[in-house]
């Protein structure tokens, strides 16, 4: 086994985020937000301030935190993906029809429980949620982007491909792909039976996952400054609009980023299944 402690998405999933978060919490709590930090004196005061058990402690708790915000956009981010455009493996084969954002359930109660959750996360991600049905639809970007299928002779020869599998793997009958979440043992088969695009599939996920939270962090600073719009003093109303237009537009760009690179990963894996085993 190959021994590797720490890879690309220990960094970009998880370092990085965490850091980044740690710096914007830091930057909040003095008198002039992020636009103190904006000022030479300001960034020099702060690195005379900097220590060795410092510099530990942020490394350590930068790793921890980006774990927990990884955790948490998983939670909010993809399946606010998941709830309104599918899994991009069935976008890809054209088994996903138009979703529907609120679903009914079979019992009333739990169709209750699902439209109160689902209008919680789609209000949380409000600057997502905003821009996706309205600039998303209006420039035909969640199409564009991530719900784009495959061309018909290449669905045509991975669901061919896909059935070969399930019945090779021992499975009688035809498998149900639109009910059947495929993609999760086609992730382990492609992966394990190409060794060669190992590399590739691992940077795809690295960097939608790197994307999917710092989508969440400029979420939540949008949200932040939306909130000291409506409590703040008339002073720092336009600066507060501005940081938050601006972290709203990069939460939506980034958002953009994920499902592209959450796209490209799903669709390496099912052109991989074309290609001769490498185990026979």
């Amino acid at each position: 086994m190959e021994k590797n402690p720490f890879s690309l998405f220990d960094f970009l999933g998880y370092f990085i985020p965490g850091a980044f978060f740690m710096f914007l919490c830091f930057f909040l709590q003095q008198q002039g937000g992020i636009l103190y930090y904006l000022k030479v004196k300001n960034i020099q005061e702060f690195n005379d301030n900097v220590s060795i058990i410092y510099a530990t402690f942020f490394v350590i708790f930068s790793y921890i935190l980006g774990h927990i915000l990884s955790f948490l956009s998983t939670l909010t981010i993809e399946n606010f993906t998941v709830w309104m455009f599918g899994f991009p493996s069935k976008n890809l084969l054209k088994f996903e029809k138009e979703k529907k954002y609120f679903v009914e359930k079979d019992n009333c109660c739990l169709t209750i429980l699902s439209y109160i959750l689902r209008l919680l996360l789609f209000l949380f991600l409000l600057p997502i949620s905003f821009f996706s049905i309205t600039i998303g639809k209006l420039f035909d970007l969640n199409r564009s982007v991530y719900t784009k299928s495959l061309d018909d002779i290449y669905i045509k020869l991975i669901k061919s491909r896909v059935y070969h599998i399930f019945k090779k793997m021992g499975k009688k009958g035809e498998v149900s792909l639109e009910k059947f979440d495929f993609h999760k043992l086609l992730i382990y088969y492609s992966y394990n039976t190409n060794i060669s695009h190992q590399p590739k599939l691992m940077n795809y996920v690295a960097l939608y996952g790197f994307l999917r939270v710092c989508c969440l962090i400029f979420n939540i600073l949008s949200l932040y400054f939306l909130v000291l719009i409506f409590i703040d003093s008339e002073e720092k109303t336009i600066s507060d609009c501005i940081i938050c237009l601006v972290s709203s537009i990069l939460a939506y760009i980034t958002y953009l980023g994920y499902l592209k690179f959450y796209r490209r990963y799903s669709q390496e894996n099912l052109m991989i299944l074309l290609l001769e085993d490498k185990k026979q």
